[in-house]
């Protein structure tokens, strides 16, 4: 009978009930205190629920996404990106399965105010790179992806940040990839603004 519990013991982790939620915890920021929480429904690859939370409570800081919304999410794309001095936190996110649909804004940023995270939402037009195409070329295009994407923080009040645009050129079939870096600045209020400004790279294939 010990033998039984044994092997059904061992069988149950190398093959865990697919009823059961996933529950991964990553991207802990600098002091330890606080990381990223996603939680995976069973059999359901795409509404997940994704939480800024204190790490030895499990306390929820600020919900990111919920698992409850009806767009599609793949919660692989997420990464946060924290401050040196943990107070500052940028998320950056995917808002639907790549290919689906192309993504306008993809980060979130979250300040410390003593007692928990304040969310705060960049402007809405963003720096955009501008592809460059050979002569004659580029202009029956389709729109193939991209977004923007937190780098690192600069400073607890300057984020660094790449912006990125993917199109398929159906002159020469090739794919254009340009890809800008530029920063936000956040002032005492935490309102955002833009600041430097880099040159589009682009990338063909």
């Amino acid at each position: 009978m010990k033998e039984f519990l044994f092997v059904a013991f061992a069988c149950s982790i190398g093959f865990p009930y697919v009823g059961v939620a996933a529950e991964q915890i990553k991207y802990l920021s600098p002091d330890g205190r606080f990381g990223l929480r996603v939680t995976q429904p069973a059999n359901d690859e795409y509404h997940p629920t994704v939480e800024l939370i204190e790490k030895d409570t499990g306390k929820v800081m600020v919900t990111l996404h919920s698992g409850a919304d009806t767009d599609l999410f793949d919660a692989s794309e997420c990464v946060l990106v924290w401050s040196a001095d943990s107070k500052s936190v940028a998320y950056g996110f995917r808002a639907s399965p790549p290919g689906v649909r192309e993504v306008e804004h993809g980060t979130l940023v979250c300040f410390w105010n003593g007692s928990n995270f304040d969310k705060v939402f960049l402007p809405e037009n963003l720096p955009t790179p501008k592809l460059k195409f050979p002569k004659g070329k580029g202009i029956d295009v389709k729109p193939y992806g991209g977004g923007v994407t937190p780098v690192k923080w600069l400073t607890p009040r300057e984020l660094a940040m790449s912006s990125e645009n993917m199109v398929l050129s159906e002159d020469d079939d090739k794919s254009y990839t340009g890809v800008l870096s530029f920063t936000i600045s956040f002032d005492a209020q935490n309102h955002a603004s833009v600041g430097k400004i880099g040159k589009t790279k682009t990338k063909v294939e």
